[in-house]
């Protein structure tokens, strides 16, 4: 994708990435991809305790028959119906279960790209909104300039506002995606971000 960037619209790039996940990638890269998630795992996080030994257990006995981590786009904290389908899915043969695991995979990648092209979108409005408009030099009289120690201090008080809101603790990255409060999804929503702000164009 990165070869293929810019995406001038979000349905060009899930169009590409379609193509290149069912018809271009071998199963060695969907199972790379498989073992990047651990669904099960923050299923029993939010299942009750009742829940939690139960599907504890079909996570191992899942890994055991298939090699792979089970994959679904059922939300993390539906832990019954992750537990209903991770018991329905132990039945299928391998082939079966691969295919269907790489069609859940490619249902996260997709909603993780709608996701992120929404933000992206956003941002280049609320950048679009707080460019200043052009000024030419040679239209500038006497009068119309504002004097640099201005009464008001708007300049002064904007400079401040932006030193307050860039923490110097951070990367410049982590300062535009802070990591503070994240979940393990959405720190890698994070990492999809850093790549998609340098190769998508909305």
């Amino acid at each position: 994708m990165i070869n293929a960037s810019p995406f001038y619209s979000l349905d060009d790039a899930i169009t590409f990435a379609r193509q290149l996940w069912f018809n271009e990638s071998s199963i060695q890269s969907w199972l790379d991809a498989f073992s990047g998630r651990r669904i099960l795992n923050l299923a029993i996080r939010y299942a009750p305790g009742s829940m939690m030994k139960e599907l504890n257990q079909w996570d191992r006995m899942y890994r055991a028959k298939f090699g792979f981590q089970f994959i679904t786009s059922t939300n993390t904290w539906c832990s019954l119906e992750i537990l209903d389908e991770v018991k329905s899915r132990h039945e299928n043969s391998l082939v079966v279960e691969l295919d269907i695991a790489a069609r859940e995979e490619f249902n996260l990648i997709e909603h993780g790209l709608d996701r992120l092209w929404d933000r992206m979108s956003r941002e280049n409005i609320q950048k679009e909104s707080e460019e200043p408009g052009e000024v030419v030099p040679d239209s500038l009289d006497g009068e119309d300039v504002v004097p640099s120690d201005s009464s008001n201090g708007e300049g002064a008080d904007d400079t401040k506002a932006s030193t307050l809101s860039y923490d110097l603790n951070l990367t410049p990255e982590e300062n535009e995606y802070p990591y503070t409060g994240m979940s393990p999804e959405e720190r890698n929503a994070w990492h999809l971000a850093v790549w998609a702000t340098r190769y998508l164009k909305p």
